[in-house]
C-alpha cells in the first residue's frame, strides 16, 4: 500500500512539474504571425554560449557564426522522428547556402553517429554533445528541437518535432531572418 501512495505521488509531481514548464514556456513564447509549429520569442535573448566538437575533431563555437543566420536542429540517431526531418533539413541545406544549419547530436558516441552517417550520409555539420550539457543549456528535451537565432546571436525561434523545411511558410520566417541580417 505504501508503495502504490509513492508511486501516486510522484506521479502527480512528475504531471505537475509537466504542466507549470509548459506554461512557463508558453509565457516566454509569443504566439505571431509565425507558422504555428514555432515559438517566436517577445524579448529574444542571446544564445548560450559553446564550443563543441565536430566529426573531424575541430572545435566550434557559436560565437564564430554572428552575423549569420544559424539553424540549431537538436537530433539523435535512435529518434525516428529525427531520422524522418534529416533529409528535410538536407533540402534546405542544398536550397541555401546564407543560412548555417549546425546539427548538435546529444548524447550518442562519435563512433554511433559515424555509423549512422555511413547509411544516412549528410553535407550539414554535426557537432556533439556526448553529455547533453548545450541540450541542457537551450532546455531540450524533446528530440528533434530546432531553434533559428539571428544574426545578432539571439534566439527568435523555436521549433520541437519534424519540421517541413522545405516548405513556404519556413522559408518565409528565414527569408525574414535574412533580411534583417543585411539591414
Amino acid at each position: 500500500m505504501k508503495k502504490i501512495k509513492q508511486i501516486i505521488l510522484t506521479s502527480i509531481i512528475l504531471w505537475t512539474m509537466l504542466l507549470i514548464n509548459t506554461w512557463a514556456n508558453n509565457a516566454w513564447a509569443q504566439k505571431s504571425n509565425v507558422p504555428n509549429f514555432f515559438q517566436s520569442y517577445t524579448n529574444p535573448k542571446l544564445a548560450p554560449d559553446f564550443t563543441l566538437h565536430d566529426l573531424e575533431g575541430n572545435l566550434v563555437n557559436i560565437r564564430d557564426y554572428r552575423g549569420k543566420v544559424v539553424l540549431l536542429n537538436f537530433w539523435a540517431t535512435w529518434c525516428p522522428h529525427c531520422r524522418q526531418e534529416a533529409p528535410l533539413l538536407e533540402k534546405l541545406y542544398n536550397r541555401t547556402k546564407d543560412i548555417t544549419i549546425l546539427r548538435i547530436n546529444a548524447k550518442e558516441s562519435k563512433e554511433t553517429i559515424l555509423k549512422f552517417l555511413e547509411k544516412n550520409p549528410s553535407k550539414i555539420t554535426v557537432l556533439l554533445d556526448e553529455k547533453n550539457k548545450v541540450g541542457n543549456l537551450f532546455g531540450v528535451w524533446v528530440h528533434p528541437t530546432s531553434f533559428l537565432i539571428d544574426s545578432e546571436g539571439k534566439i527568435r525561434y523555436r521549433a520541437m518535432g519534424v519540421i517541413d523545411w522545405d516548405s513556404p511558410q519556413v522559408g518565409t520566417v528565414i527569408e525574414k531572418l535574412l533580411e534583417e541580417a543585411k539591414k
